[in-house]
């Protein structure tokens, strides 16, 4: 009887080959989820600029208009005036339309949920992978979990984030020193 349920056992070969692959999935996940933070980081740096330029502009036509009103000239100024209100009110409108204040806010959540979700496959591949296998599934499997849960927002950022992501991770912008080789001096 207890041989039988021994044979159901995995052999130790097996564990390894199985520790192996969850070593190497740790790793893929770690890559994943360093080029989309990386990827939203760079979206989000550029939708605050959007903002603040479509708010400074606002502003900007806002004060011209309001100072050639004030100098009431001629024809000609009340026309730039009248554009440069119409500016002061339409540009932070189309900010506002556009959803870039819940939009920088979804991806800054994202971009931090991803940056901590590499972390922690970080921490499984290098930490807890050395300890027996059942214990190391056990740690890596709510980490798969969180990751398809991240990825159900489908957040799509423009293609160029992504290559700009990646020149910047191949230029080796994200690699610690830590995880360089020491060399000894002398």
């Amino acid at each position: 009887m207890a041989e039988a349920f021994r044979d159901n056992d995995p052999t130790d070969c097996q564990l390894n080959a199985a520790n192996s692959s969850l070593v190497t999935e740790c790793a893929r996940e770690e890559e994943n989820t360093l080029y989309t933070s990386t990827t939203f980081m760079i979206w989000l740096r550029w939708l605050r600029v959007v903002r603040a330029l479509l708010w400074t502009g606002g502003a900007a036509g806002s004060i011209i208009a309001a100072s050639h009103i004030l100098q009431s000239g001629d024809s000609g100024s009340k026309l730039l005036a009248a554009g440069c209100a119409l500016a002061g009110v339409l540009l932070p409108a189309v900010g506002r339309s556009l959803g870039l204040d819940s939009s920088i806010k979804e991806y800054g959540r994202a971009a931090a949920g991803f940056k901590n979700l590499q972390g922690e496959f970080r921490r499984a591949r290098l930490i807890w992978s050395h300890r027996p296998f059942r214990e190391f599934e056990a740690v890596a499997r709510p980490l798969f979990k969180k990751m398809n849960d991240w990825r159900q927002l489908s957040l799509t950022p423009p293609e160029i984030c992504f290559r700009l992501a990646r020149r910047k991770i191949k230029a080796g912008h994200y690699v610690h020193d830590a995880d360089e080789p020491q060399q000894l001096p002398g």
